[in-house]
Parts: C-alpha cells; structure tokens; sequence
C-alpha cells in the first residue's frame, strides 16, 4: 500500500509541513509525479502513534496523526559536571567553562530536548576524541509544572582509556587493502577518535571506488582496546564508452573513451579519449598515480594531439606534460607544479592531425594581427595552488573549489612563445534542501608577454557560449578591432571587427538547480551569467581603423566593469551516454549583430 494523504490534528503551534519533515515516512510525490512512499508498519511506529484508514478506493491508506502538545517549558537551570568512579565530581576535560560553551541550552530559553541531545553529542565527541570511546552523558530533567519550568543535570563518566586495536578490512575483493588503509588518519595502536574515523570513513568513500563505507567497532581483545571495521562495497571502475550525438557548438560529435579509475586495484588510473567534431578533433592518454613511490606525492602524464577550430583561425598542439602534487593540509589542500611541452601551429589554411585534415572557418582571409603567427614551440612551466573541500568531485551539491596558477612560458625553457598566464578560479556549491543547489563560478584570468608582437593569439581569453557566458555565440565576447577586409588599404572595413581576443578576463555564473524528475536524473537551472575579456596591451589600442561598434568591445577600453550580461534556463540530463545539457541564454544588452537569444546544447558537465 502507498501512503496518499498524510493529516496532523491537535498541532496548534507547529505547521503540518515541518512535521512531516522530521517523520522517517513520506506523502506523494511533489504535484503528485509518482506514488507516495510505501507503508511500512515499523516505520511508522519510530514517527508516532497513528490512526491509519484505506481511501475509499482502496488504493492507498490515509494517516491520521493526533498531537497532544503539552504546555512549553523554560530552562531554569544547566549542570554539566564530571564524576570519576567513584562518584565524585572532577574537572572535565578542557575545563567547566568550555563545555558550557558547547551548550547552546541556555536559562530562560524554551526548552529543546533534539537541541540538548545534539549539544550533548558534540560533548560526548570531545572525550572520544581524546580516546574515551564509552563516554557517558545521559542528561536528567526535574520539570516544575506550575511554573513551567525544567531544570536539566548532564553528569559524564568518561569511562576508561581506549585505543584501537586491529583495522579490518572487508568487502574490498579488488582493491588491495594499501589503497583503503592510506587514506585512513587513524592507525592502529593509537588513541580512538570518533572524528578521525568519520574523516577516515569520508576520504576513503572520496575515493569513488565504493557505493557504500560502514565503520563499526567491537571489544577488542585486550581490555583497553577496540577493534575498528570498515565494510565497502566495491563499484564498477572500468569503462568503455562510444558515443555519438550533435552539439549545436560542435555540430556532430563522436567520442569513444577507455578508461580504469582504479588500475589493478591499486588506486591508480588509466584513460584514453578521443573525440571528433565540427570544432575540434583530439586523442589524449593519461595516467595518474596519487601516491607516488608510496609517499604523499602524486603525479600524472599526459600526451595529447588536438585541432580546434575557431572563427578566425584554426590551432594544432601536439605534445604533453607532466604534473607533480602534494598535499600542504590533507587532504583539501594541495600544491601543484606541472611541466608542458608542446608544438602549436596557428593557421588559417587546411590543417591536420592523426584523424584527417580540417579547415578553419575564417572570417577574414588574412588578418592583419602581429601576433597571429606567433606559434612554434610551447615550453611552460605552471606552479598551482588547489583548496578543495566538494562531497562528489563529479556532481557536488556543498563545499568550495578553488585553484590559483601561474604559466611561464619563457625562452629560458627553450620556448619559442614568451608569456606569463595567471588565472585563478573558485566555485561555491551551496544545498539549499531537497536536492535543490545554488552555485557560483568565478574565474579571473591575466596573461603578458615580454615579446614586441604581444602575446600570442592562442594564448589569448576568448568568452562566449556555454562553456562561460552563455547567451552569446561562442567565442564572441571580447574587444574588437575594425579592420580591412585585407591588407589592402583601399578595401571597406568590417565595422563589427575581429574579435582579436583579450589578455585579461572574468566572469562568474551563478546557477540554481533543482530536480524535475530526479529518478531518472533530470534537473532544471536558471542562471545569470556575467564576464568580458579586455585588451591591455597598447598596439592594438590604436590600430584600429574606424570607431567599434560599443565601447564594451573596445580595444582601448580598460573598464572592468563593463561587463557582458545574460540570464536563461535550462535542461540537464544525467544520461547513460553523460551530462547532457539543453540552455537558453538571453542577452541582457545585445549589440547590433549579436542575436536575442541563443539556444545551445552539447555533453559535459559545466562546473
């Protein structure tokens, strides 16, 4: 039977809907999508006494939940003391004032018993901690009926002095025993700590190896001992994807992708992509080992051939490069230091990789831009700095994200191509409840080269699209130059220019996502979206023949607040194939040439 209607009676100061929040048992689904939850008698039990009827089409059950509220009582007094074995009362630990200041119960305040039982959890952590796993605080209350008032006793028993005996394993028939036990802050032979085994619990079921990572204790087999269990249950790691579809971006697109998150089971993983579309065509091999040599170093490798096609040209970057990490605070932060090597060419002419050859799609037949050229040999070096606190890396719903790098590219590495990049990004995902999330994507970018030519168009922030500033076409946004159809002066100028793209950039994207139809991974958004890319570079302040269009594009605006704006909605899909998302982007101030409304869809999650 499915549970149609649920009814409170006798609540005359608590609303229906915060009653039904805190029950183990549920009504029918939100605008009636889907059956309630089923009835379970012993569920129903744990909630409260209740009256249940059939409806009169016998298709379901009705509950009737009668309330008796009482008189509220006010907290006259808080004891919180300590007794040793024998009954007498000591100083506890970390002295009688801190633990009053755990205690968010206070005198003349309404009482709150799920308030106490949750301070007095946050105490009883505090001594196990400390290694005193069978703790005790079970509170008393002395209620004054006429006055309405209760006086509450807590009296602790901290117990005996505990440490954890053996750490076993079990369920992990593919990952080795090394690949959980690393990732554990408490070791055999030391003091229990409630909260070293919850970190423990979380950054082992971090690792995405398991559905599921239960921690039970038991007696150990000395005295002052408890032996700790960890029960996995593994996951599929491995897989084979191949996939086709069209993107409005992209057009048609085809990927296929090898790849085992956890290699031989120890912890170490292996991926091969390759993609091909109307935009870009690439192959890219990577493997990362998290605990290098096993020490706290990690590292990873990456080759890669990749064509992308813009509007104005097109780049070629055959190459690789190599990234070492260490962790400053495990684990949330992290230091990492990468190397790059790769050969870029920049054309506007037929182009060529391991899957055939591909044309840019160019605006103009040859620009007239220093830099365009400008490619040869890349050598870089990137330091970075990485703060990450998400609870799933692929799909988060709390927690920050942020990382901060710096790219020299220089001569001294044996670069053809001279520039120093910084960007620095930070995400914020906030649960607002019922699955609904409210992010946020910053992300700042500024990039100079000591070159005469400025710095190389490929090096250069190009916004626009959904992979940033949706509601524009991709890559559009940015400052502009008027130029000639040709190097021939005599030629008419595109008043609208070329987008030469800026050495500075920002935008942010700020997101709500909330389920349409959760059991099939369906969610709805609604953004706003914020950012431009501006030129700081003095020759092509001046280059330009004729005014542009609108000072937001600029090439000697340097205005950061002039910002491109857009808000829309969307679609997203958690597919068999992958994320697949549907947005509407409209722009808040169109200029002339730009459209009202953009409409893109492509696979991929956005951050």
């Amino acid at each position: 039977m499915t549970i149609k209607k649920i009814t409170f009676v006798g609540n005359h100061h608590v609303p229906d809907d915060e009653l039904k929040g805190i029950m183990l048992s549920a009504q029918g689904g939100f605008l009636g999508i889907g059956s309630g939850a089923s009835y379970r008698k012993d569920v129903f039990e744990r909630d409260v006494l209740i009256r249940v009827m059939l409806t009169p089409d016998r298709e379901g059950i009705e509950v009737t939940v009668t309330i008796e509220e009482g008189p509220q009582f006010t907290v006259k007094r808080v004891d919180v003391f300590e007794l040793d074995p024998d009954g007498k009362e000591i100083e506890p630990l970390g002295g009688r004032k801190a633990l009053y200041e755990m205690l968010s119960v206070k005198v003349g305040e309404t009482f709150n018993r799920a308030l106490l039982v949750k301070d007095l959890q946050g105490v009883k952590t505090l001594y196990r901690d400390q290694g005193f796993a069978n703790v005790e605080a079970d509170p008393g209350t002395q209620l004054d009926f006429d006055k309405k008032e209760v006086s509450i006793r807590v009296p602790i028993k901290r117990g005996p002095l505990v440490k954890i005996g053996r750490i076993e394993i079990r369920g992990n028939s593919k990952t080795s025993d090394k690949v959980v036990r690393r990732e554990m802050v408490v070791i055999e032979g030391q003091k229990f700590s409630e909260t070293g085994l919850e970190e423990s619990r979380r950054r082992v079921l971090a690792l995405g190896f398991f559905e599921r990572v239960d921690v039970s204790t038991e007696k150990g087999a000395l005295a002052d001992t408890v032996d700790v269990n960890f029960e996995v249950a593994e996951r599929p790691t491995g897989t084979f994807q191949i996939g086709a579809g069209f993107s409005s971006i992209e057009q048609f697109i085809a990927t296929a992708q090898i790849q085992q998150a956890n290699l031989f089971g120890r912890g170490q993983s292996l991926a091969l992509q390759a993609q091909v579309s109307g935009l870009r065509q690439m192959v890219n091999i990577r493997f990362f080992e998290p605990y290098l040599f096993d020490s706290d170093w990690s590292a990873s490798v990456d080759f890669y051939d990749q064509l992308r096609i813009y509007d104005s040209f097109s780049q070629t970057s055959l190459g690789g490069s190599l990234t070492l990490g260490y962790p400053i605070i495990q684990p949330s932060l992290r230091w990492n230091l990468s190397y790059t090597a790769e050969r870029v060419k920049v054309t506007t002419s037929t182009t060529s990789t391991f899957f055939g050859t591909s044309a840019a799609v160019s605006l103009f037949q040859r620009l007239p831009l220093a830099n365009l050229f400008n490619d040869g040999f890349v050598s870089s070096v990137k330091p970075a700095i990485v703060y990450d606190t998400r609870d799933n890396r692929l799909f988060p719903t709390s927690g920050v994200y942020m990382i901060a790098s710096s790219e020299l590219a220089s001569s001294a590495f044996g670069s053809q191509n001279q520039f120093l990049r910084h960007r620095i990004n930070a995400r914020f995902y906030y649960n607002l409840g019922g699955n609904v999330v409210l992010k946020n994507n910053t992300e700042w970018g500024h990039v100079t080269s000591p070159n005469a030519a400025g710095v190389p168009i490929f090096a250069r922030f190009f916004l626009g699209g959904i992979f940033d500033v949706r509601g524009f076409r991709l890559r559009s946004i940015g400052p502009r130059l008027p130029l000639n159809g040709s190097l021939d002066p005599n030629t008419s100028i595109y008043t609208n220019g070329a987008n030469i793209g800026g050495n500075m950039q920002l935008y942010s994207n700020f997101e709500l996502e909330f389920p349409i139809l959760d059991k099939v991974g369906i969610r709805g958004v609604v953004f706003f979206d914020a950012g431009n890319a501006w030129n700081l570079e003095g020759l092509y302040c001046n280059v330009a023949r004729g005014t542009p269009t609108d000072k937001v594009v600029d090439p000697c605006n340097k205005n950061l607040l002039d910002l491109r704006t857009s808000y829309g909605f969307g679609i997203r899909w958690f597919s068999p194939l992958g994320p697949l998302r549907f947005e509407w982007g409209f722009p808040t101030r169109p200029l002339a040439y730009e459209d009202s409304s953009q409409f893109e869809f492509t696979i991929g999650n956005f951050f």
